[in-house]
């Protein structure tokens, strides 16, 4: 049939296609319009959710953020009450294939979204609440689709607006809630924008102490190496407990930053080595930049932002604070010594 050749042809595709929601038997955005309207109602009043892929006695409890979160993911029509989440949620994870959509294939976002909108209508006349639609990664999209991030946004704007939907958008890159802030639409945006920060040392020495086993001493120096970003100390958790020594799990994250320093253009020769060596050396001692002082280092919007969305910093749309994005880009910057940082500076 025209419909079983459609989904065959769609099946071969799906790495191109727009955006993946992780929905049982809604695979795909592009799906909405060929399944029935009962499904996709039934699918928006239980939910869906990512699957983090960890286990539960690896998690570290942060009852704080939890508790914002709730918050923000439990919406309500009078502000009476609110409780844990377990349907009304629908969760769509930008998938790193984006980057090859078509300009066409947008219009087929947009169908989706009006079959979303639909079902939500449903949801809230039978809950007296609007539901959820969370876009995790959406730093995919701010780079080479940046206007469908526009258009999420906007659609954000007008559903929140009319109490229809409640979008959240998720982010690693803060070149994204910059982006959001220089747009009309984020006057309807809550703010201040919530940030998930790193472990403390508190959290990340229980992390690798009581969650892995590790000594005291040996996961100490893990910390001071990475920091509290949940990523790396799983990193080199794992690493350490399969045998590694220490000095060679070092070399490894060095490396890979140094990495990350070529492909920002930071290293010596490079076109922003220059620049990249005042940051560094107002970073080491202050920890922190505002955003009008990191900004003034850059002539150009386009070197600013390339900067931002290099991995090397961390924007902070709260504080409007710009800072290393790891503990591992300073422990690479002080290990490698005048090369990076500016001799007129104190130790």
């Amino acid at each position: 049939s025209t419909s079983s050749s459609y989904l065959n042809k769609f099946a071969k595709a799906t790495a191109k296609r727009l955006l993946a929601i992780i929905i049982g038997k809604l695979v795909v955005a592009d799906v909405i319009g060929l399944i029935s309207v009962d499904l996709l109602n039934k699918t928006v009043e239980k939910g869906t959710q990512s699957d983090v892929g960890v286990s539960g006695d690896k998690l570290v409890p942060q009852p704080e953020t939890v508790k914002r979160l709730k918050k923000i993911l439990q919406p309500y029509e009078d502000q009476s009450s609110y409780h844990v989440i377990w349907q009304g949620v629908i969760y769509v994870d930008v998938s790193a294939n984006f980057n090859e959509l078509d300009k066409p294939e947008i219009s087929e976002w947009e169908r989706a979204m009006r079959a979303f909108k639909r079902a939500s209508a449903v949801y809230r006349a039978k809950y007296k609440k609007p539901s959820v639609i969370i876009y995790d990664n959406v730093s995919r999209l701010v780079h080479k689709n940046p206007e469908i991030l526009d258009i999420l946004q906007d659609d954000a704007k007008d559903n929140a607006d009319d109490q229809k939907y409640i979008a959240v958008f998720v982010s690693s890159e803060g070149s994204v809630p910059r982006r959001m802030e220089s747009r009309s639409s984020w006057l309807h945006a809550k703010k201040p924008v919530m940030e998930i920060s790193d472990l403390d040392k508190e959290e990340s020495m229980e992390y690798l102490v009581k969650k892995h086993s590790i000594k005291e001493e040996d996961a100490k120096k893990l910390y001071d190496l990475v920091g509290g970003r949940i990523v790396d100390l799983k990193t080199v958790a794992d690493d350490f407990l399969v045998g590694q020594k220490f000095e060679i799990i070092k070399q490894s994250i060095l490396d890979e930053v140094e990495k990350k320093f070529g492909t920002a253009r930071l290293l010596p020769n490079d076109p922003h080595y220059k620049v990249g060596k005042s940051i560094f050396s107002d970073l080491k001692e202050s920890n922190e930049l505002s955003f009008l002082a990191f900004k003034k280092y850059f002539d150009k919007i386009d070197e600013l932002n390339e900067m931002l969305g290099s991995n090397i910093f961390a924007y902070h749309p709260a504080k409007n604070t710009v800072t290393f994005q790891s503990q591992s880009i300073k422990c690479y910057i002080l290990e490698k010594g005048d090369m990076f940082l500016k001799k007129n500076k104190k130790s």
